[in-house]
């Protein structure tokens, strides 16, 4: 019961810091305006029906309540490298050993069209529920503090991918 009041405080302060600073954000926040649904492939337009099944209070989360700091994501990439790779692969590509098995490709996490898609409250309210659209198992033993240690790890897979590729994009 403690743990959903914390959640519950945690999104509230969140909703509200998310309406007073409408400057941008540091993280991507998945507003970008994409093609009609209809004109995208089916996993595009599952990830648009997951979108509008998600619960406002995670939509409107622009950050992730724990910062990126060192520790955050050394325990983040200790959860994604346990948790997500299999399926994911160590980069966030998307090509883990288990992607060639799976009916619906794993997301990638450095292909910005997806990844612009779904803001960090998305993300972390994903990791807990799954996504049957998309075929995302659930995660809900993964604790609720090391689901945003999650998130705030693949927003910072994505900035490696960046650098890699030498692309100039900034969220």
């Amino acid at each position: 019961m403690q743990k959903k009041i914390a959640l519950l405080i945690v999104i509230a302060i969140f909703a509200v810091a998310g309406l007073l600073n409408s400057t941008g954000s540091i993280w991507a926040h998945g507003d970008e305006e994409h093609p009609e649904k209809s004109q995208k492939s089916a996993h595009m337009q599952a990830m648009y029906a997951l979108k509008d099944k998600i619960p406002t209070e995670y939509r409107i989360m622009e950050r992730t309540p724990i910062h990126p700091d060192e520790e955050s994501l050394s325990r983040g990439q200790e959860i994604y490298a346990q948790q997500c790779a299999m399926c994911h692969g160590s980069e966030g590509r998307g090509d883990g050993p288990a992607a060639s098995g799976l009916a619906t490709p794993p997301a990638n996490f450095l292909d910005r069209e997806h990844s612009a898609i779904y803001g960090p409250g998305e993300k972390f309210w994903i990791i807990g529920n799954g996504s049957g659209e998309t075929g995302m198992p659930p995660f809900p033993h993964i604790e609720v503090i090391d689901r945003w240690h999650l998130v705030n790890h693949i927003f910072d897979l994505q900035e490696a991918g960046d650098h890699k590729e030498g692309d100039e994009h900034h969220h």
